[in-house]
């Protein structure tokens, strides 16, 4: 833990600019999402007493939770990555396992634990179940963190060849859909209780206890999980190929054979396209009128993508020395590194959109909202992963990138929340405003990057 908050320090003091604006962007942050609940409160006020309405409240944050654990399960270190004298020492790998996560997880908890308890509790002010609806709400999407995670765990063993692991994880995933089934929606499994909380069908005090009691199980079981699992099998030395015959795409292919060759990448790109379709699929089984399908399923896969751009920053440092003999300059690097993100990205986000337009049909303009969140998104995660680097040899590095990248989202959209508005309001064009975003944002990125990069080849 003392590693992590020495390296937390080294951040700070290397960006003070962009670590005092993210500190004041999440310690305002709540301000703008009670505002935001209560918007969504008044819209669904009416609305929450049709049959699956509540339940899509619960499964939308739950789902884009899960996806965020499923991550955090990938991004967790190898036991290796520990060193032999740290694995060798006289404690129990679980201890191992909350000493690496709980700081970033701390960091990240104060990013994004505010808003989320600010916009569930004044969404559940103006709902049937009041206040403390709200609040079980935020509980439950806190839940299902761990959830997620523990499905990764599963889906880690069942790659390395083992199976009772995997049996495991599936049996108590049939446990949960049943008891899901039972109080009438299955993918929530005991978390369903919520969605009847918030229509004021269930007290919401028993909501809230329901939803700390499997947060806290299922918290428990994924460190379990994490803390035994198998190591990686040895792999065989692959054949060398020629990426590209043209000097034009040399950085991009270099740079995508990076990322490409990463297991928690490829990982995190499947993770994306599982936890997207089930989205759509959920939202289609339920009749859900367009785009819902699309916009749940993309949102959700977009999430589980973003490891491609936050892995990127640190990709690049360990490849420093091939960047040390390029004539082109590190600008160029960065820029290359900057389309793979966003081609990295956007791709899973694709498979997912155009399944649900296929399968649920949408608009075009949910097509360009999806866009400009898919450009942003990367951009934001790139920042956060440049700020602070995935370093693969680093144990706990790649937690704390995420702490980052909660507090730079967290900042980034309260500060799009606050600035779009007005500009739209001044007559300019929807396009404008969403271009003027994206450009922003991929500028800080770039810029950080560059420098970083630069730094690093010396």
């Amino acid at each position: 833990m003392r590693c992590h908050l020495r390296h937390l320090r080294v951040v700070v003091a290397g960006a003070p600019l962009p670590a005092a604006v993210a500190v004041a962007g999440v310690a305002l942050a709540p301000l703008a999402f009670v505002r935001i609940g209560h918007m969504l409160g008044n819209g669904l006020a009416v609305a929450i007493a049709a049959d699956g309405v509540a339940d899509a409240t619960v499964l939308g944050p739950a789902l884009a939770a899960a996806v965020a654990g499923a991550a955090l399960a990938a991004a967790l270190p190898e036991p290796a990555a520990f060193g032999r004298q740290i694995a060798a020492a006289p404690f129990e790998r679980a201890a191992g396992v909350l000493a690496v996560a709980l700081v970033p997880l701390l960091a990240g908890g104060l990013a994004v634990a505010p808003s989320l308890l600010a916009a569930a509790v004044a969404l559940g002010s103006r709902l049937p179940g009041g206040e403390g609806s709200g609040l079980a709400l935020a509980a439950a999407s806190l839940a299902a963190i761990p959830a997620g995670a523990s499905l990764a765990e599963g889906w880690i063993a069942a790659s390395r060849g083992r199976r009772r692991r995997p049996l495991l994880v599936g049996c108590a995933t049939g446990a949960w859909l049943s008891v899901g089934a039972a109080l009438g929606a299955a993918p929530l499994g005991p978390l369903a209780v919520v969605g009847l909380a918030l229509r004021g069908v269930v007290p919401s005090q028993a909501a809230l206890a329901v939803s700390c009691a499997s947060g806290v199980t299922l918290a428990l079981g994924w460190v379990l999980l994490a803390a035994t699992r198998p190591e990686k099998p040895a792999t065989r030395s692959r054949r060398q190929r020629q990426l590209v015959r043209r000097r034009r795409g040399a950085i991009p292919a270099a740079i995508t054979a990076l990322l490409g060759r990463r297991g928690d990448v490829r990982l995190a790109a499947a993770g994306a396209v599982a936890f997207g379709a089930a989205g759509s699929g959920l939202a289609a089984v339920a009749a859900a009128p367009a785009p819902a399908a699309f916009l749940l399923g993309t949102t959700t896969a977009l999430l589980g993508s973003l490891f491609c751009p936050l892995a990127a920053g640190g990709a690049l440092l360990d490849g420093r020395w091939l960047w040390a003999g390029t004539p082109r300059g590190t600008a160029v690097v960065a820029e290359a590194a900057a389309l793979v993100a966003v081609a990295g990205t956007a791709a899973p986000v694709g498979v997912v959109g155009a399944g649900a337009w296929v399968g649920s049909g949408a608009s075009r303009s949910s097509a360009g909202v999806v866009a400009v969140l898919v450009v942003a998104g990367s951009a934001t995660a790139l920042l956060a992963g440049a700020l602070v680097p995935w370093q693969r040899s680093g144990a706990g590095d790649q937690l704390t990138t995420f702490a980052a990248f909660a507090a730079i989202a967290v900042a980034t959209s309260l500060a799009v929340g606050l600035v779009a508005p007005r500009l739209v309001a001044t007559g300019l064009p929807d396009a404008l405003v969403a271009g003027l975003v994206c450009g922003l944002s991929g500028a800080a990125a770039l810029s950080v990057l560059g420098r970083r990069l630069r730094r690093a080849v010396g």
